[in-house]
């Protein structure tokens, strides 16, 4: 034997999944199939209960093991069970014999799954257990459809969508990833950095004409991390802390308008993060938040509405804001020090901030980015620059 060939046979790649995680598979299998005999024992004699429970201990495997595959999702389990039994009870019915019978249902289940995209592997058993499981399944005829394959799907899915989605690391079906998954891994970033589409990906899975046990957006997921993965390597650890302005200009919730727009002319700066006394970002006051306040008016010009609105209230009442707390913008958006200035880009190029308060792990602010800031970090790493 070829030491290739020893090597890939008995000493198989270690895969990426903690240990913790692969204990959660065999008790979330545990739960599913003790349900699952207690349900089928109801209707089938103990002798027989192997020969169902056989099929649904292989869906455990999909379901608990890797819900996101595509051979585990919700259709795939409960149309590649039902499609698979309503072909086994036909063919035992058709065909006594029961070499043949066994051959000819597993053969037809699998292109019948396959034709109606429920492609489920232990579907075959279900249609294998028809033909040679024992009397007591025999008799069931197509009841064996209700009960038990279809009340024994219901449980299974029921427990496999309980399960999966009661960890924040886990979640099922596979579509619920439109939800959760951030801006950073969605198909508009896969773009952005390799200008890989789906189109691309539906092309390349059709030129290799073989099922592929992953789905398109778990494909479009890998894309978008090595990605961002390769591009953190070429451009080394760079973190927030490093490019930031640390002189920040602030303010608290009390400070006049009046005060805030006269620190943004000495200083030269467009916005003023809003503190409270523990130094915690509560807000931010930028030129636009001036400019809201005195839009609606067109009869005068702006520099005069802009003076009366800063020109404090002569009397105890007032009927326009005079305070920071009342014109910031607030919630804040913010980055933390000791994050990747990666994760900037889509801050500032998607959501179209331009000035982000930096924290440290206490939430206390130390600094300000812009673009100004990330870009000159860009060219200085381009140049090979000293920091």
């Amino acid at each position: 034997m070829k030491p290739g060939l020893f090597r890939a046979l008995f000493f198989p790649p270690a895969d990426n999944v903690s240990l913790g995680e692969k204990a959660l598979s065999g008790l979330a299998a545990f739960g599913g199939i003790g349900m699952i005999m207690l349900v089928s024992s109801l209707f089938l004699q103990p002798r027989d209960l192997p020969w169902v429970v056989a099929s649904m201990g292989a869906s455990a495997v999909l379901l608990f093991a890797v819900p996101l595959g595509p051979l585990s999702q919700p259709w795939p389990f409960a149309g590649g069970h039902l499609i698979s039994g309503l072909i086994g009870v036909t063919v035992a019915k058709l065909i006594p014999e029961p070499v043949t019978a066994a051959a000819v249902a597993v053969s037809l289940a699998i292109f019948v799954m396959y034709v109606s995209r429920c492609l489920h592997p232990p579907g075959g058993a279900t249609a294998l257990t028809v033909v040679v499981g024992g009397d007591s399944i025999h008799a069931l005829g197509y009841q064996y459809l209700a009960t038990p394959v279809l009340l024994n799907v219901l449980v299974m899915l029921g427990w496999a969508l309980l399960i999966n989605n009661l960890f924040p690391n886990r979640y099922y079906p596979n579509t619920l990833k439109k939800i959760r998954e951030t801006p950073e891994i969605g198909e508009d970033r896969v773009a952005a950095e390799l200008s890989i589409r789906r189109d691309d990906l539906e092309y390349a899975l059709r030129e290799m004409n073989e099922y592929v046990d992953v789905s398109r957006e778990d494909l479009s997921r890998i894309f978008a991390l090595s990605a961002t993965h390769a591009r953190r390597r070429r451009m080394g650890e760079i973190l927030c802390g490093e490019i930031m302005t640390r002189k920040v200009v602030s303010a608290e919730y009390g400070d006049k308008v009046e005060d805030l727009w006269k620190l943004m002319g000495e200083h030269q700066i467009r916005s003023i993060p809003v503190l409270d006394h523990r130094r915690q970002v509560i807000g931010i006051v930028t030129i636009a938040d001036f400019l809201n306040q005195v839009k609606g008016e067109n009869g005068r010009p702006l520099a005069q509405r802009l003076r009366a609105f800063l020109k404090p209230a002569a009397g105890l009442k007032t009927d326009k804001p005079e305070y920071a707390g009342h014109v910031m913008t607030t919630p804040v958006v913010t980055v933390r020090d000791d994050q990747h200035i990666l994760d900037l880009f889509p801050i500032f190029y998607e959501k179209g901030i331009h000035h982000l308060p930096v924290v440290n792990e206490k939430g206390e602010l130390v600094g300000m980015l812009t673009p100004k800031n990330l870009l000159a970090a860009l060219h200085a790493d381009m140049r090979g620059d000293p920091e």
